[in-house]
């Protein structure tokens, strides 16, 4: 059996979840369809491993041990407002998050571990972000627009960084959902 894994770093903000609501709840915003991520989901998406072999979860287990085992929990900015992958095109609503530099070198050590291991993941370069919407038709793509400029460099509030997660990813038709199946605090 296989599961679909990632590993992440969950963000929670009360701040940030009453700004996005007042956004879902704007007139103009619900012309669109959107499919916006529940704020117990959001989170920074490290590595996406994809369908991985139930037997290999121990083994992520002792990766991420060992690559976060110098961590220690920091404050980022939660900060700006973006789409990918271009505003003339955008599919994805996030907002972004700064001062990670601590988990940088963590971040790669899980990688180059990961590769050691056999594990095929996504190795694109991290962007901190955490999606708030997919955008799945636009009526009114102003109004994207106008947010990511009114808030492009809004700072939403500061977010403690101090875990990190091996994540099964539940797809169902009312949205995914994830299951911690293990955290590593710091």
């Amino acid at each position: 059996m296989t599961k679909r894994l990632f590993i992440g770093v969950p963000v929670s903000s009360l701040k940030a979840i009453q700004k996005v609501e007042s956004w879902k709840n704007n007139s103009r915003m619900r012309l669109n369809k959107m499919n916006w991520v529940k704020p117990e989901n959001w989170h920074i998406t490290l590595c996406f491993l994809g369908d991985t072999p139930d037997e290999k979860v121990d083994l992520l287990k002792q990766l991420v041990d060992q690559s976060f085992n110098e961590v220690a929990a920091f404050n980022s900015k939660l900060e700006g407002v973006g789409v990918f992958p271009n505003r003339r095109d955008p599919n994805v609503l996030w907002l972004g998050l700064n001062s990670l530099q601590n988990i940088l070198p963590a971040y790669q050590q899980l990688g180059d571990l990961l590769k050691q291991n056999g594990f095929n993941f996504d190795q694109k370069p991290l962007k901190p972000h955490l999606t708030i919407a997919r955008m799945k038709y636009l009526a009114d793509k102003t109004i994207i627009d106008t947010l990511v400029k009114d808030y492009g460099q809004t700072v939403f509030d500061m977010v403690n960084i101090n875990k990190v997660v091996l994540f099964e990813s539940l797809l169902t038709p009312q949205g995914p959902i994830y299951k911690a199946l293990y955290t590593r605090e710091f």
